[in-house]
């Protein structure tokens, strides 16, 4: 089940419907109840996996807050329970490819072995759904009580509220206890409340299904054979792939937002016009910045941020993003990812803070356009390490971008036109608020009519919706 569904509708209604009309005590009691239902759709068996490890989280603040070894315990809880089912296969892979170990390099194989050695008919570990979400908020919910950044005391009731949080359960945006729980303690939503939580709602479907899901059409042929391409037609695949996961995962963001808004919640944003950026350093000022906020409190300044020199702080930048990259999923793509990003940002520091630099004639709007165009294009390609099954096939793909290689054309190079006007609207909007202020009283509006022409795509469309890319993360 995923927000853009009947069944999800048919739950929200339910629960929209009950929760505004019973006490607060019961307001949350059912928005536990109506997350459990909605997580079980994934699985079951999950949902009785992540009731399993809120109870062990809880008993491990119960007993052992005020111990030394508290943070060093809940982390390692937390991070083994994410590793032995994120990282598992990624693992043994990888020492059976170093060492030459024939069993422990492929899954099949890994699996057959587990089932001979446990006895068992089938073996296989199945990833939980959003357990790299909800890690993330249990690691920082230990973190902040041992800082005591949180004050108050928390019970189980607390945990559960927060972490079967039904917006956020898909993909975020990553919440801090500190930040949500007070909302649990008095919701409130009044008429403009309501109003900008369906408009949110819209704008995310729009960008899910109009937009995103369209670009998708044209450019995940290309992921299944990329050799097969053009150099010129994978380049434009990573500016459409960049528009894909832009719309694909603000639109999951602002569903998350505007659903919180009807249950009287408000939540962070996680987009800030991000291909706005003026350098490597602001992108992550503008991109999920939930996740972005997250390493570097909790993993980046922990290391020693920028206070123990430059090649320090260069080291912290590394270890940050490749774990940050790895966060994304168990391959090599995405820690060869982290690790690039990581030495953007460093050398991007470096020369920053060589004075030297200063005194580089500037030409206005031209050093800029460059600039631009040079950090943009380099996020862009490295990019191509989400879309490619291997680190082999993403350097092929980034070589044959380089020397335009002859290839297979991608087609309908129209509708990523079309999907990057929105892009650059949706932008200007975030941009410049002020600019368009004055068109607020129209959205309104249009919701009614907006709502009557999504609930046709959905009735007529219910298997067609691809799932939402970063979901998987």
């Amino acid at each position: 089940m995923n927000f853009i569904s009947i069944k999800f509708l048919a739950l929200f209604i339910v629960l929209y419907v009950f929760y505004w009309n019973v006490s607060l005590k019961k307001k949350r009691i059912l928005l536990i109840i109506a997350s459990c239902i909605f997580y079980s759709f994934f699985s079951f068996n999950f949902l009785i996996h992540l009731i399993f490890i809120i109870l062990i989280n809880f008993l491990m603040i119960k007993y052992f807050l005020q111990k030394e070894v508290f943070v060093k315990l809940i982390v390692g809880v937390n991070l083994f329970n994410l590793i032995l089912f994120k990282y598992f296969y990624f693992v043994l892979e990888l020492i059976g490819q170093i060492f030459g170990i024939g069993v422990l390099s492929e899954k099949t194989e890994l699996n057959r072995y587990f089932s001979s050695l446990l006895n068992l008919k089938v073996f296989e570990l199945v990833l939980p759904a959003t357990i790299s979400y909800y890690t993330f908020q249990f690691i920082s919910l230990g973190v902040d009580l041992k800082k005591k950044v949180i004050s108050e005391k928390v019970e189980f009731f607390d945990i559960a509220s927060y972490i079967l949080f039904l917006p956020v359960m898909i993909a975020g945006p990553i919440l801090r206890y500190k930040d949500i729980r007070s909302q649990f303690e008095n919701p409130t939503m009044n008429e403009k409340d309501m109003a900008d939580g369906l408009w949110l709602i819209l704008v995310g479907i729009v960008k899910k299904i109009l937009l995103s899901d369209l670009i998708a059409l044209s450019i995940y042929p290309v992921f299944s054979k990329p050799a097969d391409y053009s150099g010129l037609s994978l380049l434009y695949t990573s500016y459409f792939f960049a528009f894909h996961l832009y719309l694909d995962f603000s639109g999951l963001t602002d569903m998350a937002r505007g659903i919180g808004k009807l249950l009287g919640f408000s939540l962070p944003e996680n987009f800030k016009a991000p291909f706005f950026l003026s350098n490597f350093g602001d992108f992550w000022r503008r991109w999920h910045l939930t996740f972005s906020f997250w390493i570097r409190d909790y993993i980046y300044i922990p290391l020693g941020g920028s206070r123990k020199g430059e090649l320090r702080t260069s080291f912290n930048l590394l270890i940050t993003f490749i774990l940050g990259g790895l966060w994304h999923g168990a391959s090599l793509n995405f820690a060869l990812w982290g690790f690039l990003t990581g030495i953007f940002l460093s050398i991007e520091r470096f020369f920053g803070n060589l004075q030297f630099m200063e005194k580089i004639p500037k030409i206005p709007y031209l050093s800029f356009g460059l600039k631009y165009f040079f950090v943009l294009h380099i996020y862009l390609i490295s990019w191509v390490l989400f879309f490619t099954p291997d680190v082999k096939t993403a350097l092929l793909v980034m070589k044959n971008i380089a020397i335009m290689k002859k290839g297979l054309e991608l087609t309908a190079l129209e509708t990523g036109f079309y999907v990057g006007v929105f892009t650059f609207l949706f932008h200007s909007v975030q941009e410049w608020p002020d600019a368009f202020r004055k068109f607020e009283k129209y959205k309104y509006r249009i919701l009614p009519f907006g709502y009557i022409l999504v609930l046709l795509v959905m009735i007529s469309n219910q298997s067609g919706n691809l799932d939402f890319f970063y979901a998987k993360f």
